[in-house]
């Protein structure tokens, strides 16, 4: 029992690493809502003075004060797209995974707070993410409209 406790608590404190990356479904499956909810980001992060730099995960302060970090851009769209928000739906993955590409080190726990607050993330960055993202999801929504 030891053991496992110590496993479970060893796991839940060791940084993201490519071995976890590697364990995530990345075989994602869209919905017209996911497509909705990348464009629904994309329009509220729609000028670098509205992208919060500083993320904390805590997207209320965001909402309020109208300046959003990548996550929360996410999570607002995901709101008023679908109602809810769910951590691992398809359009918040993909995005996850597509800024992994441009990640060089910047992730440490969390992909999309901590590659948002690195100092060499760029505004032009997280919108060319959210574009590839976006394209990602409309070629296979494509796909499965022609089958």
């Amino acid at each position: 029992m030891r053991l496992l406790l110590f496993l479970i608590a060893t796991f839940l404190t060791i940084p993201w690493t490519s071995a976890q990356k590697n364990m995530e479904n990345r075989e994602l499956v869209f919905d017209s809502m996911d497509l909705k909810i990348i464009q629904r980001a994309d329009s509220i992060l729609s000028d670098a003075a509205i992208w919060n730099k500083h993320d904390d995960r805590q997207c209320d302060d965001d909402i309020t004060n109208g300046k959003y970090s990548l996550f929360c851009a996410l999570f607002k769209a995901s709101i008023d797209v679908s109602g809810e928000y769910i951590h691992r739906r398809p359009s918040l993955q993909i995005v996850r995974f597509t800024l992994e590409k441009y990640e060089n080190g910047r992730v440490i726990n969390h992909r999309l707070m901590d590659w948002n607050n690195h100092a060499d993330t760029t505004f032009e960055e997280v919108k060319q993410v959210l574009r590839e993202s976006e394209e990602v999801v409309k070629q296979q929504l494509n796909k499965s409209t022609k089958n």
